[in-house]
């Protein structure tokens, strides 16, 4: 079940654009389509105490020391693109934390 407070994460999100690499011709040396986001998970006002333990200990490969989630994107032309793809990214990541697997049953 996702908790109702994580869809008003919007507010938290920082973004961060730079110039992409590879292929896009003259494009690439003037336009930055890269795009970082940044959620600050250890400082989130809209999280509670066990929701920031759960992404900890389900996410820790993808959070940084500092408690920042970090998640990159490259693979549009556009920087609107990429923004859409890494919050898409972003909350089916948090989603995913929150969800309960299922007890293996022996046979």
């Amino acid at each position: 079940m996702f908790p109702e407070k994580i869809t008003n994460l919007h507010s938290e999100i920082t973004f961060k654009t730079s110039r992409s690499g590879g292929k896009g011709g003259q494009n690439v040396n003037k336009v930055s389509t890269k795009v970082e986001l940044d959620f600050d998970v250890k400082n989130s006002i809209l999280l509670t105490d066990d929701q920031k333990k759960i992404i900890f200990k389900k996410l820790f490969k993808r959070i940084s020391k500092e408690g920042i989630l970090q998640i990159i994107v490259q693979t549009e032309r556009s920087q609107l693109g990429n923004k859409k793809i890494a919050e898409k990214k972003f909350f089916e990541l948090i989603e995913k934390s929150f969800l309960k697997s299922k007890k293996r049953i022996a046979t």
